[in-house]
């Protein structure tokens, strides 16, 4: 066990000074096998790093999605996305606050992404709210908690790389993955509600009913695009990958030929920015995949759910837990990494325990998504910042009544698992 002490201790040193969590990883994994008293060749590093990524294809939907998110936001989708959701929420008092929230879902459903959600819905929610009379604070603190229900609406790269690393089917914890964001987003519009009418925030004028019908006819074909891709996989006419090569070819088409506003320039640009996030991810992957062998293989996992069973502790008190120790790991690590160090030590566990797995996942991805409005990362908290001009202590006050929400929600789903799974079990994924 101390060779598994020496790799978690060089990761955390190596991050702590500032070095990349990938370059990171390599390096941990390394030292530990140089130190390491088993009789381990550090070749095996190379061997399952790239080994074990020459035979994961369903992660090829990975730079696919990406690219999909990019289109849409070159194409102009993310305004048209705001149209809709001022036809269906405007009115409410506080309308921009709940047209922001019902923005982010529907655009969660193409980017899969947080920080692609804060950037592309916040470069347009975060002026007009401020333009509107709402406080700079307010409006950026609205766009990066709700732009959390990206990773949690499928089409969900982190869903990708949780059901890669659980070996859990990524049609079923896709289908899982609305009602838990669903709830979220309720709680969101509630907690926006009640602060909209104490303060006397403005209503949006509705729109004219040929208007609505005009914006709602035109953001249709966008809106379409996350159940083509989700029941496409569940009606099992495409595998994963299949589904990403057509909502992709979807995508460049509505977006170059339908909307006409993705030029050849915009489309570098997209080309330019989904090289960049995939080799960073796949860099992560690659080293993660090894750094997974390597704690499998010293027993940490069996080690911790044998003394989870012995110790007696129940699925809710295990869940509750879970949720607190991704809370810590997202202060300082983003959600995939997070994925990619702590689920296969904390999935075996679920298991020994008689979790639903499916369960198990989704509430490890609705904590996990919490981290990217967290100090002192963030990555949200940053682009946020970066678009409003807020600085990041004054948002600390505005965030606590958030957060609480989305943590009251994910308590509730510990305790009402039939939530999460009941789409799964509608489509016959999980036994009734």
């Amino acid at each position: 066990m101390s060779d598994i002490v020496v790799l978690f201790s060089l990761l955390f040193i190596f991050i702590i000074i500032g070095m990349e969590v990938p370059i990171a990883l390599g390096a941990a994994m390394l030292g530990s096998l140089l130190v390491s008293p088993l009789p381990l060749d550090p070749i095996i590093l190379a061997q399952k790093t790239v080994g074990t990524m020459a035979r994961a294809w369903p992660l090829l939907t990975i730079p696919m999605f990406v690219m999909l998110g990019e289109v849409f936001n070159a194409g102009g989708i993310s305004r048209r996305l705001v149209d809709v959701a001022n036809i269906l929420v405007g009115r409410l008092p506080g309308g921009l606050a709940m047209v922001n929230i019902v923005a982010s879902f529907f655009f969660g459903g193409i980017s899969g992404s947080a920080s692609a959600d804060t950037a592309a819905i916040g470069s347009i929610m975060i002026p007009t709210m401020k333009k509107q009379g709402y406080p700079s604070t307010f409006s950026t603190v609205v766009t990066i908690t709700s732009s959390t229900l990206g990773p949690i609406v499928p089409p969900s790269i982190l869903v990708i790389l949780i059901a890669w690393v659980t070996d859990l089917s990524v049609g079923t914890l896709f289908l899982a993955g609305y009602l838990p964001a669903l709830c979220s987003m309720l709680g969101m519009m509630a907690i926006s509600y009640v602060i909209a009418k104490r303060r006397g925030y403005p209503r949006r004028d509705p729109l004219p009913f040929k208007e609505s019908v005009r914006v709602l006819v035109e953001a249709l074909p966008a809106l379409i695009t996350p159940f083509i891709i989700v029941f496409s996989i569940v009606s099992g006419l495409v595998t994963v990958v299949e589904s990403s090569a057509v909502a992709l070819i979807y995508a460049l088409l509505i977006a170059g030929f339908l909307y006409r506003e993705l030029t050849w320039r915009s489309f570098l640009t997209v080309l330019r920015n989904t090289v960049r996030t995939t080799a960073f991810v796949g860099l992560l992957l690659a080293f993660a995949a090894a750094f997974a062998w390597m704690v499998t293989f010293s027993g940490l996992p069996k080690s911790v759910a044998d003394a989870l069973v012995t110790a007696g502790m129940g699925p809710v008190p295990f869940l509750l837990l879970t949720l607190i120790v991704f809370l810590l790991l997202g202060t300082f690590l983003n959600a995939g990494e997070i994925v990619l160090m702590a689920m296969p030590v904390l999935f075996p566990a679920a298991l020994a325990l008689g979790i639903d797995p499916i369960h198990f996942c989704m509430i490890a991805a609705l904590s996990m998504v919490i981290g990217n409005v967290t100090p002192p990362v963030g990555l949200c908290l940053f682009i946020g910042c970066s678009i409003s001009g807020d600085r990041i202590e004054d948002l600390i006050a505005p965030l606590i009544p958030y957060v609480a929400t989305m943590v009251s929600v994910i308590i509730v789903l510990i305790f009402v698992p039939e939530i999460i799974l009941w789409l799964p079990e509608v489509f016959g994924y999980v036994p009734k």
